[in-house]
């Protein structure tokens, strides 16, 4: 039978940069395709509804 090598594992916890926005950017507020895209949302979420259970807090 071969023995394997043991695999060191290394866990590593917030090691990952954060992101950050560029100021420069401009804003897609008012942009004709994201309100597209928000107008059909709201239309289907006022035909369909939310689901009962959306509401409650986790404990």
């Amino acid at each position: 039978m071969l023995r394997k090598a043991k695999k060191e594992i290394f866990v590593q916890v917030g090691t990952k940069p954060l992101v950050t926005v560029d100021p420069t950017l401009s804003s897609f507020e008012g942009h004709p395709f994201f309100e597209k895209k928000a107008n059909a949302a709201k239309k289907l979420f006022s035909r369909v509804g939310l689901p009962k259970g959306i509401n409650k807090k986790i404990r």
